[in-house]
């Protein structure tokens, strides 16, 4: 059984007063000989932060921008048992890594001043410093000047030091049990080729987000979540206070990142919330159900990998002009169904709706949404 938190005891550290904020080393990456087992770690959101694995020499024969002079083997790797944190790119991910290894400058390895971080306290705190995590972005790096100020909110002894025994003790408490699904694992046709493109605009109110600044947030009383730019956790990154003079978005509008890493990021929001910035909103022109929504907002992530580029074309301007995806069309046995009121579409093309919910119904876990 799980512990409960009470936060009433919690406090406020400053990051240069309990960690030991290392600088990570790589400008360039080395070459990859592929026969090594020493992590590298980057400026990525997923794989424990690790982007490769590099052999001893590799790492020996690599100087930190590719050319001369070279560093020592000791300013390259870096012990285990360190709680590592992204300065850019995909800026505020913490990851625990238990044993040695090598990263680039985006990274800033992280160790207890008091002690030692294990499997537990480890994951405790790259936890809490990735609730943190929508305060960062490329446009305002985490780097190390900034991170020595930075405060995390952890629970506290009553000396007032950080309660590492109690964050260990609460990780151990935590368990996963399994998903199960009752539906069972088939092959499903589709046959794209009577489905039609749609404007987006047409399927959806298109419109921006609050594009609130995340450094405007405060959490003191928290009332709605708060969705930026990001692949994780259904796009939320934090739980903030209520802001004056802005209005949430209800639940089930989806949400749809405009830029940055995670650009075409789309989900469907379950409370209802505010957004950061280069967020756009879609909420649809007539009910449909969460599944129909699902589909939808994976045809949209896939169409932006093929046809849109992070920092470059970007969603901004086309979400609400340009942007199109290919839907299953409503069909009467062989015949085209047309709307003459051409609603969703110029050449009167409707939506097979039903078509798409069934299909998402169908795979494996769909019933546990």
């Amino acid at each position: 059984m799980y512990m409960r938190i009470n936060i009433s005891n919690w406090e406020k550290f400053k990051f240069n007063k309990i960690f030991d904020i290392k600088k990570g080393f790589y400008n360039k990456k080395p070459e990859d000989s592929y026969g090594g087992d020493i992590p590298f770690l980057g400026a990525t959101d997923s794989n424990n932060g690790i982007t490769g694995y590099y052999s001893l020499e590799d790492i020996e024969a690599a100087s930190k921008t590719g050319a001369e002079p070279n560093d020592d083997i000791d300013k390259k790797l870096f012990p285990g048992n360190a709680v590592c944190v992204t300065n850019n790119g995909s800026v505020g991910f913490a990851y625990y890594q238990p044993r040695t290894f090598t990263c680039s400058h985006d990274v800033n390895p992280l160790y207890r001043v008091d002690g030692e971080f294990n499997q537990y306290t480890g994951l405790f705190v790259a936890s809490m410093i990735m609730k943190d995590r929508y305060r960062w972005g490329y446009g305002r790096k985490w780097r190390p000047e900034r991170m020595v100020k930075s405060e995390i909110f952890l629970p506290a002894t009553a000396n007032g030091d950080p309660d590492w025994e109690w964050m260990e003790e609460y990780i151990k408490t935590l368990n996963c049990t399994p998903i199960k699904t009752k539906n069972r694992k088939v092959h499903l046709n589709i046959d794209t080729q009577l489905w039609k493109e749609f404007y987006l605009h047409k399927l959806f109110h298109a419109t921006m987000g609050n594009g609130i600044d995340a450094v405007l947030t405060t959490v003191d009383n928290p009332k709605y979540n708060y969705v930026s730019r990001d692949s994780n956790g259904n796009g939320v990154v934090s739980f903030v206070d209520e802001i004056e003079g802005e209005v949430p978005f209800p639940a089930g509008t989806m949400s749809l990142a405009l830029g940055g890493s995670f650009l075409g990021s789309c989900f469907i929001q379950k409370e209802p919330f505010y957004t950061a910035q280069n967020v756009g909103i879609l909420q649809e022109r007539e009910p449909l159900s969460i599944y129909t929504k699902l589909f939808i907002a994976t045809l949209i992530r896939n169409e932006c990998k093929i046809k849109y580029q992070a920092f470059g074309r970007e969603l901004n301007s086309h979400f609400r002009t340009d942007f199109t995806i290919k839907l299953p069309i409503k069909m009467d046995k062989a015949n085209i169904v047309y709307d003459e009121n051409k609603f969703y579409s110029d050449e009167g093309y409707i939506p097979d709706w039903e078509w798409m919910e069934n299909y998402i119904r169908k795979l494996p876990y769909a019933d546990k949404i």
